[in-house]
């Protein structure tokens, strides 16, 4: 009981040191639109899903750029940081796309998404192994899981390494970090080049 309580206790502080590390880059944080962040998000031909997570959605670029995507499908926005959410909130006006404050790990929404999207987000989810278990559970069957960053493996570890070093982890090959999930997913793209990085996985 006691190491349970001590692997909550940890989990918790962890969290706390990413919620609190974004609340306070929130007001500065700019996520720039450009043409790569464009062209992969057109990759996952998102017409025939009708629900998505943008997972660690910052500020809601993201969100509305899928829900515009889709066939007129619902989008979730879900982040861990109340100043990220507020900012989000306060700007959108679309119907379509709601945002969640809560931790990924947690959640517990009343329907499965068809899919989950983790956009320059993935190095602050810590716990591979729950992040794993938790986005097989919020899937439908044949679901996509996709982990995708607008900028390449080794300027993202640098930034980190420089700016975010406590509440991230190193990004590893695209198949590198597939390994992770072959006991859950199904591997549909693993790829990575000097100003993109794309992991596509399938329930």
């Amino acid at each position: 009981m006691a190491d349970i309580i001590k692997l909550i206790s940890r989990k918790i502080s962890v969290n706390n040191k990413v919620k609190d590390f974004f609340n306070d880059v929130a007001k500065t944080y700019v996520h720039e639109e450009n043409e790569i962040m464009d062209k992969l998000l057109n990759s996952l031909n998102l017409l025939d899903y009708k629900r998505i997570l943008d997972l660690g959605a910052g500020k809601g670029i993201i969100s509305n750029k899928l829900q515009k995507l889709s066939n007129d499908g619902e989008v979730i926005g879900l982040d861990i940081s109340e100043k990220m959410i507020e900012f989000a909130m306060a700007n959108n006006t679309n119907e379509k796309v709601k945002f969640v404050l809560g931790d990924f790990y947690e959640y517990n929404p009343q329907e499965k998404f068809d899919a989950i999207v983790c956009f320059d987000a993935f190095p602050h989810f810590l716990d591979v192994d729950l992040f794993n278990k938790k986005s097989f559970e919020l899937l439908n069957e044949g679901g996509m899981l996709a982990i995708i960053h607008d900028i390449g493996r080794d300027q993202l570890n640098t930034h980190h390494k420089q700016h975010a070093l406590r509440v991230s982890r190193p990004l590893e090959p695209p198949l590198k970090e597939a390994e992770k999930f072959i006991n859950r997913f199904q591997v549909i793209e693993a790829d990575e080049g000097d100003n993109y990085y794309k992991l596509i996985l399938k329930k």
